[in-house]
């Protein structure tokens, strides 16, 4: 990375007030001295953690409304009680599936996974 210098004044010679402002020019970059290691395979990554996650339904609520809610409080959500849940794999959706119960712990049974037409940009 190479400085190009501050830019000079203002038109009409006026000095600008508060920070140096100077462009940066980079050096191109090069290839390390033998190729390097490339990705050849999704092994690559089999390690790398991915949070799932389970989306019920939503709702909006006004300010007003969130800040009387307490214990026992009752919130509608937008879908069915038998409709499809959405599983996210890190906030993106990923599949559908169905709510079960796996030695008392909730899970889900995926019905299908969502198409890359389905997903939104």
């Amino acid at each position: 990375m190479r400085r190009a210098g501050p830019e000079k004044g203002r038109p009409g010679g006026a000095q600008a007030k508060g920070p140096t402002v100077e462009k940066v020019e980079f050096c191109p970059l090069t290839p390390p001295a033998g190729g390097g290691e490339r990705l050849t395979s999704i092994r690559s990554f089999e390690k790398v953690p991915v949070t799932l996650s389970a989306e019920l339904g939503k709702t909006q609520l006004k300010v007003r409304d969130l800040i009387k809610l307490e214990q026992g409080s009752l919130i509608k959500l937008d879908k069915l009680a038998d409709e499809s849940v959405v599983l996210l794999a890190n906030e993106v959706p990923l599949a559908y599936g169905e709510v079960v119960v796996i030695n008392d712990r909730f899970g889900v049974r995926i019905t299908a996974f969502i198409s890359d037409s389905e997903q939104k940009d």
